[in-house]
């Protein structure tokens, strides 16, 4: 083993940093956003190219590589004789939505900052975890064997995980490089819901769509009435609003709120276009209703109250990992004659139930079906993910808390948080890395909130994606000796 220590490996990964932006650059400029409804299986044409890319990197560089059809594939080197360790992180991305100063798909390098999507969340993980290995494979004797392990529908429906757990051999520890530092061990469940009107549109109505994405706040929401039915007052009261557009078409009068995309985890950071629409269509008369009608836009409002479930009821917390998040992620109009509205939603619940067990969603999913009786609505279940819970005291959170910490000279302890990674389906998941605390984005303009993960202008600090890889590699050489 050549002599090895955090310092020698941070001096390597700065004498790489001009690789590692170029690989970067390569795969950051293929738009990987998974569309398991295209006609290029299993999620279409840019996840498929985007993973030959990194495989093509990987084996360039003197790594075994293995595609599973195309779901995701695996990057590899022969080492030690024991256990395998994986390391996780996904290739597709989130739509790109609106608001973009510099090109999400071709990488822009601004002082020390990468931008473009996918830099942060999360193809920034899947270079520095290769180059990780990379240091391992040529400098360091090791007992375990290391694999990297890339998705292609982490941010759809995990489905590509599913797969490669049916059909591929599972590492006895898997660790998912999607989240921060030091480890994470717990997740909150994730229930992904449909609320639809009981009762059909009103002719009035033609139109109402919002959101781009199954897991973001959308940033735009509009709805299109008929010609004459919003008055000459209402148009002039919804233009009071900076946040409202409203225009007269040939088929009718087009109402546009604008919001800010973030992440449904974190409604703090963004303001849901959806909510917007809500409240300023209510505050000019546009929801009146006759007795029996449903009350679609008070449920629009409603439940964009907070964002943590308090207006419709929902509310719920644990001592573990807080309180109950998420909301509205898109608006829709059903095909056919029968016209109804569909709503969808995504929320994260508390890792812990009622009775202190690991939580299965049915306390929250109750709330949620009253919450729709209330309202009017049909409620569906389109995916119900249990949560995550590993204890603190287990002695891999353990190891690789005590070497963080000796390694970055920060203390924060292991967590738990709402985002949801691959280690809630993986056997021995945890989540560990990359982001450290005081996390750096670009954001010139403080008062416009740009440049975090499923943002605008999306970004990541270079010279803290390094200093993350030089941690992650004597984490790895520390667990090496432990397990």
């Amino acid at each position: 083993m050549t002599e090895t220590g955090i310092d020698a490996v941070r001096r390597w990964m700065e004498s790489h940093r001009n690789d590692i932006i170029e690989d970067m650059r390569r795969i950051v400029n293929i738009r990987s956003v998974s569309e398991p409804d295209s006609d290029v299986l299993p999620f279409g044409k840019g996840c498929r190219k985007v993973l030959d890319t990194m495989l093509e990197l990987a084996a360039g560089k003197g790594f075994k590589t293995d595609c599973f059809n195309y779901y995701g594939g695996k990057i590899s080197f022969a080492s030690g004789s024991g256990k395998e360790i994986g390391i996780w992180s996904h290739l597709d991305v989130v739509p790109e939505g609106n608001g973009w100063t510099y090109p999400p798909y071709e990488m822009t390098v601004v002082d020390d900052f990468l931008i473009g999507r996918g830099v942060q969340d999360n193809k920034s993980s899947a270079v520095g975890i290769l180059y990780v290995l990379l240091y391992l494979k040529e400098f360091v004797s090791l007992n375990c064997n290391y694999s990297l392990y890339v998705g292609c529908s982490e941010e759809n429906t995990m489905d590509d995980a599913a797969y490669m757990i049916a059909h591929v051999p599972m590492p006895e520890v898997s660790l998912v490089a999607d989240c921060g530092f030091p480890v994470c061990h717990g997740e909150k469940g994730n229930l992904s819901l449909v609320f639809e009107t009981r009762e059909l549109l009103p002719e009035t109505v033609i139109s109402v769509e919002g959101g781009s994405s199954a897991n973001s706040i959308p940033d735009q929401a509009r709805i299109v009435y008929r010609s004459g039915v919003v008055t000459k007052e209402q148009k002039e009261r919804l233009r009071l609003s900076p946040e409202i557009t409203v225009m007269d078409g040939e088929h009718g009068t087009v109402v546009e709120a604008s919001g800010r995309a973030a992440h449904i985890i974190s409604p703090e950071q963004g303001k849901s276009a959806v909510t917007i629409l809500a409240k300023e269509l209510m505050a000019c008369g546009l929801n009146e209703r006759s007795a029996g009608e449903n009350q679609w836009i008070e449920f629009l409002r409603d439940c964009g109250r907070d964002g943590y479930g308090t207006g419709i009821g929902a509310a719920v917390s644990d001592t573990v990992s807080g309180c109950l998040v998420g909301g509205i992620t898109g608006l829709a109009v059903t095909s056919g004659s029968e016209r109804r509205l569909k709503i969808t939603a995504d929320y994260r619940y508390p890792v812990l139930d009622s009775r202190g067990a690991c939580s299965d969603g049915s306390e929250t999913l109750e709330k949620m079906r009253e919450a729709a009786r209330r309202y009017g609505l049909r409620l569906c279940v389109r995916k119900n993910s249990g949560a995550m819970y590993c204890p603190a005291d287990n002695p891999v959170v353990q190891c690789l808390t005590d070497s963080y910490h000796k390694y970055s000279g920060y203390d924060n302890p292991a967590y738990t948080m709402s985002g949801g990674t691959y280690a809630r389906k993986l056997p021995g998941g945890l989540g560990f890395g990359m982001a450290l605390p005081g996390k750096k984005v670009y954001r010139p303009d403080p008062a416009r909130p740009v440049g975090d993960f499923h943002q605008a202008d999306e970004s990541i600090c270079i010279s803290q994606l390094l200093e993350a890889m030089a941690i992650y590699t004597m984490c790895l050489i520390d667990l090496d000796r432990h397990i």
